[in-house]
């Protein structure tokens, strides 16, 4: 009876001890769910891209895009013509930057990034209708690129060489692109985008204001070459742009 007692007791004991030292533990340290989700979410929200700001942050959160993209001539900063910044603004008082603000978001990154200034789309698309590059209902028109890149100290020339080669070899060469497109894979009728980089084989890192997916995978420089606005005026559809 009493060995019943004695082990009845040292049971307690050892149930107490190992209450206690459970609940002491630190949770954070412990819980392996807390540790994957710590490193699952951190992979997801960097990606192959650099963040422009917080490499935590995510990449897109209350409407607003943060992300900078890698280019042979060095990291574009991100803007999206959708953005909740801008995208209701009034490209001259009647087409929204959202819909008709692909000319302005572009420049505006190519500004950003490659000179001394920092003019976001709402701004751009105030300069282009000034200088009169807004075209009603149209979006820019084509000189807005080659023009605006010069005036804010840009290197920018037509590219006339349109082959697969062509396009990498001046990625390599360190100049970047803006290509006008024409109706496929990125519009039903016209674009500007930016031809960023080489990604591999025959594949091109391009930037695109209007849709942060096209912007992170790679796109062959063929389907590139074959859906180009082949009508574009003012030189285009492609200006090589570099850094003077």
């Amino acid at each position: 009876m009493k060995k019943n007692i004695l082990f009845t007791m040292i049971l307690i004991i050892a149930c107490i001890i190992y209450i206690y030292r459970s609940s002491s533990q630190d949770p954070m340290t412990s819980t392996p769910s807390d540790k994957q989700s710590t490193s699952s979410s951190g992979a997801k929200e960097v990606s192959t891209y650099t963040l422009s700001t917080d490499e935590t942050a995510p990449i897109f959160q209350d409407g607003k895009y943060s992300l900078s993209i890698p280019s042979s001539i060095g990291i574009i900063t991100y803007y999206n013509q959708t953005d909740a910044r801008w995208g209701s603004t009034m490209y001259g008082g009647n087409d929204p930057i959202s819909i008709y603000g692909c000319g302005p978001t572009v420049l505006s990154m190519l500004v950003s990034s490659f000179t001394e200034q920092e003019i976001t789309p709402d701004t751009m698309a105030a300069w282009a209708r000034d200088n009169h590059y807004w075209v009603s209902t149209s979006g820019s028109a084509h000189a807005l690129i080659p023009e605006g890149a010069a005036y804010y100290g840009l290197s920018v020339e037509p590219f006339y060489d349109y082959t697969e080669q062509g396009m990498i070899q001046a990625l390599h060469d360190e100049s970047i692109f803006v290509a006008l497109m024409g109706p496929g894979h990125f519009t039903s009728s016209g674009h500007f985008i930016i031809i960023a980089d080489y990604w591999s084989g025959s594949a091109v890192r391009i930037v695109d204001s209007n849709s942060l997916e096209n912007t992170q995978i790679p796109w062959q420089a063929g389907l590139i070459l074959n859906e180009l606005n082949y009508s574009a005026q003012s030189g285009g559809p492609l200006w090589k742009i570099s850094i003077r």
